[in-house]
């Protein structure tokens, strides 16, 4: 789901960096162009000095945006096998840049629990990542608490409770040591 972030201010932090680099370098560029025509002649030269010194404004306080970011926070890692950095974001840090079938957004994954015999929505929540594969666990610990905390049951997965999610939830991390792993079912759908 998309969020209200713009995509403009994601970046890893070498990224976020090397932009304020770039900001300060046009802010230079525009303050010099200015002081080289500081006496306007016309009105027409009245005018390019406002647009520019609006541009300077601009700039510079996308620049500080970023500066006061990159001072502010730590970068983002991801949990992949690989541990990296992934993108952060200014407007919206939590969020991540997901590439869906409409392109590249800015936004949450959704994940939704369901009780498949009582047709009823039990858990939804949204994740700040574009990978699936790392949400089972908390999703499954959540439902877990919150039917233990009704009183329906103390571990609602030793009741012979079936789980299934799609293979964008496959992570042998987790699923190898605690859940049987997925069958091909007919058509080569996937159940586990």
């Amino acid at each position: 789901m998309s969020s209200d972030a713009s995509k403009e201010w994601s970046g890893t932090f070498k990224e976020l960096g090397e932009k304020r680099d770039k900001l300060r370098g046009l802010i230079r560029h525009h303050l010099l162009e200015h002081y080289a025509r500081d006496e306007a002649e016309t009105e027409a030269d009245l005018d390019r000095d406002i647009r520019r010194a609006k541009t300077i404004l601009s700039l510079d306080a996308a620049m500080n945006k970023v500066d006061r970011f990159l001072k502010t926070h730590s970068p983002r890692m991801g949990r992949g096998k690989r541990i990296k950095e992934v993108k952060s974001n200014l407007t919206d840090n939590e969020s991540a840049k997901m590439t869906t079938s409409k392109g590249t957004i800015q936004g949450y994954n959704g994940v939704a629990t369901v009780d498949k015999k009582h047709q009823i929505v039990i858990d939804a929540q949204a994740f700040g990542e574009g990978q699936e594969h790392h949400t089972l666990q908390p999703v499954l610990e959540t439902v877990e608490a919150r039917f233990k905390k009704l009183g329906i049951a103390d571990n609602i997965y030793q009741k012979g409770t079936v789980v299934t999610a799609d293979t964008g939830f496959a992570n042998d991390k987790f699923i190898g040591n605690k859940f049987e792993q997925p069958q091909a079912g007919p058509k080569g759908e996937s159940h586990g």
